[in-house]
């Protein structure tokens, strides 16, 4: 069975770069705003969600992607995302605000469509936080990986995105709607640390930004053409 699975995997990868276009090594640095949501016992609390502010994310992403190409103007991109992502949740209860604040590393996977200059996509994957910050106003405490692993029970946040914009070979633009799904939550009794924490709460989030994205091709397979737009920088 192994051996079926390791002969398998090969195949794949033997066969994508084969058939591919060319490997390009990109860095996106998405910049968004946050609204967050809270559950209790998987059901929507209308009241801390009635409580929540939006706040600010940002985030580093190296994408490794393979691009494979259907016509001169036309591409498939697979990719793979590895990097640091900041969420935050942040909402108020008696005129008091509090945000839980988590840096992570994210690691996920991407498909996009490029018709000329534009391009769609969808990805998903996981965030991990290992380290953040609990704030009470402008007040607040660092946290370790110990530190959130105490104060909650599950530390891994799976999310969807969505993004459509424009790429001019080197350099993209991209509208992105990222949703962080409802899987970490606070644990019970954990009130004595703070309002913030007085609720056994699930986090999630919806995120709504723009994504600076540079591009850089490494390695071409297969014939060049000439006509490629993607090649027309170099003439």
């Amino acid at each position: 069975m192994k051996k079926s699975i390791i002969i398998i995997t090969i195949f794949l990868m033997t066969s994508a770069l084969a058939y591919s276009h060319n490997f390009v090594m990109s860095l996106y640095v998405p910049l968004a705003g946050s609204r967050p949501s809270f559950y209790e016992n998987g059901i929507l609390s209308e009241y801390l969600t009635d409580q929540a502010e939006s706040a600010f994310e940002v985030a580093v992403i190296f994408q490794p992607s393979i691009y494979f190409k259907i016509d001169k103007f036309h591409y498939i991109v697979l990719g793979v995302d590895f990097g640091w992502y900041r969420d935050t949740f942040k909402f108020h209860d008696n005129s008091q605000d509090f945000t839980h604040e988590f840096d992570s590393i994210i690691t996920g996977l991407s498909l996009e469509w490029k018709p000329s200059i534009f391009q769609i996509g969808i990805g998903g994957g996981v965030k991990v936080p290992l380290s953040g910050k609990y704030w009470t106003g402008k007040n607040y405490t660092a946290l370790g990986y110990k530190d959130l692993s105490s104060r909650f029970n599950n530390l891994i946040i799976p999310y969807i995105k969505l993004y459509t914009g424009i790429n001019f070979a080197l350099v993209s633009l991209t509208f992105y709607a990222n949703f962080d799904l409802p899987t970490s939550q606070i644990k019970d009794n954990l009130a004595s640390l703070g309002g913030g924490y007085r609720y056994p709460i699930q986090l999630t989030s919806v995120d709504l930004g723009v994504q600076i994205g540079l591009h850089l091709p490494i390695i071409e397979f297969g014939k060049n053409n000439d006509h490629d737009f993607r090649n027309s920088i170099n003439k």
